[in-house]
């Protein structure tokens, strides 16, 4: 097949996240099973003109759209994939639901058989975001707007309709979960089409190194992967820690990550955690943001990882910390439950409950044994459940089922769009027409 992937995240340029490490994978997978896979991306932002530079990446041919940021990608992402599809006519397209990146390309190719990639859509980050916010900041904007003679205002009820990510859905051929749990969220919300909704898990290819760290490490660090900020459950590790530390006084906590928000504001979430646990400041470490090459070093030296995010759509960070065979506690809220067997492979504990999670910890550490046995399994789940060959073979049929789908239905209608998608289509568009690629 002739693949395409629309992600403004991707290697090295826009590696911001799960998005991008989710698409090099896939993309190396498919090119490795075969396939002829391109991948259009963000590049670096600047002030110069708008260009688009191609280079052969490990077998896969990659177009940055340098000089563009996320706002204005869909429309010159739409097309430059335009003209490269006329030249190459690609089989299918896979997009994100974050941004409805994709949306444009639909416009301009219509006829495209499309799968959409479920990550983490915004409006459930921003669901999340919501009761992120501490009790006392909400008193603080309830009384400042009675100070000034208004009503505090609340959020209006999330409306899928209004929703540009949702109405991307429904244009897709098939919608690609890579967990049960968000797929079946988004299901639910979004009042799709059961039978376009498939379970197809993120691809991984553990590096080598991470293969070899043994499993009998006795390093006493328990490492946290991951941007800092609140979704990801850091305050609730950071209560954990005075609790584990009585247990076991030695242990020293790794954070491994850039530091964003806090529940305080004007402080980011490593001032946060040294400001609160001022009597363990000697047991935190803070790396900051690592080059993905750096992160076996990080879990050579780790007994334990910790992940208690109040949720996941998956948890690519776990994923790591399965293949270096170490003891994970997780949350069970979204993905990482499928991922660590329902608990089988690692710990479990519910979202935003220090207590728990603080049990959890304690509980490898005082059975390293245990530990170390749960790693082994989970090092052997990650390799037989997410390796290249069984989730290739899923991806592989999902693009069949839509490309089967798309040639039944045939093109897809501008008219059937609603007044509001189209008015917020001709928002993006971008009447400029899209540079000659230069690099090939």
């Amino acid at each position: 097949m002739k693949i395409a992937f629309i992600s403004y995240e991707y290697p090295p340029d826009t590696a911001f996240g799960g998005i991008a490490t989710y698409v090099r994978q896939a993309a190396s997978m498919l090119s490795q099973r075969g396939h002829q896979v391109e991948v259009f991306a963000g590049g670096r932002e600047s002030d110069g003109p708008l260009t688009t530079h191609t280079t052969l990446e490990a077998g896969v041919m990659v177009h940055r759209l340098q000089g563009v940021d996320r706002s204005g990608f869909p429309a010159r992402v739409g097309r430059v994939f335009c003209d490269r599809h006329r030249a190459l006519q690609f089989d299918v397209l896979e997009g994100p639901d974050c941004g409805a990146e994709a949306a444009v390309a639909l416009r301009y190719v219509p006829d495209m058989p499309f799968v959409l990639k479920l990550h983490t859509p915004q409006y459930v980050l921003e669901l999340l975001g919501n009761p992120l916010q501490t009790w006392q900041a909400k008193t603080r904007m309830t009384l400042g707007a009675l100070r000034r003679g208004q009503w505090p205002k609340r959020r209006p009820p999330y409306d899928p309709a209004a929703d540009p990510e949702c109405r991307h859905a429904h244009e897709a051929d098939e919608v690609a979960a890579p967990s049960q749990a968000i797929g079946q969220r988004i299901l639910t919300d979004w009042k799709l089409d059961p039978a376009l909704v498939a379970s197809v898990p993120y691809p991984y290819l553990p590096s080598p190194d991470l293969l070899a760290i043994p499993l009998d490490t006795d390093t006493q660090v328990v490492t946290f992967l991951g941007r800092l900020e609140l979704r990801k459950g850091v305050v609730e590790l950071g209560k954990a820690i005075p609790a584990i530390r009585r247990r076991h006084p030695q242990v020293k906590f790794r954070f491994v990550g850039p530091a964003w928000n806090s529940p305080r504001p004007g402080l980011n979430m490593q001032q946060y955690l040294e400001r609160t646990l001022p009597r363990h400041r000697s047991a935190l470490e803070f790396t900051g943001g690592v080059p993905l090459d750096r992160i076996p070093h990080y879990l050579a030296t780790t007994d334990i990882c910790v992940f208690p995010s109040r949720w996941e759509s998956f948890g690519l960070v776990c994923t790591e910390a399965m293949a270096a065979g170490r003891g994970i506690v997780a949350s069970s809220a979204g993905g990482m439950a499928e991922l660590l067997d329902q608990g089988r492979v690692g710990r479990l504990v519910p979202p935003r409950r220090p207590a728990p999670l603080a049990r959890a910890v304690i509980d490898l550490l005082d059975h390293p044994q245990q530990r170390q046995e749960l790693g082994r399994a989970a090092r052997d789940r990650v390799l037989s459940h997410y390796s290249l060959e069984p989730i290739g073979a899923l991806q592989e049929a999902s693009y069949r089922r839509a490309i089967a789908r798309r040639q039944a239905l045939g093109t897809r209608s501008v008219s059937d769009r609603t007044t509001a998608e189209m008015a917020w289509m001709d928002a993006i568009a971008d009447p400029t027409p899209s540079p000659s690629p230069q690099g090939l």
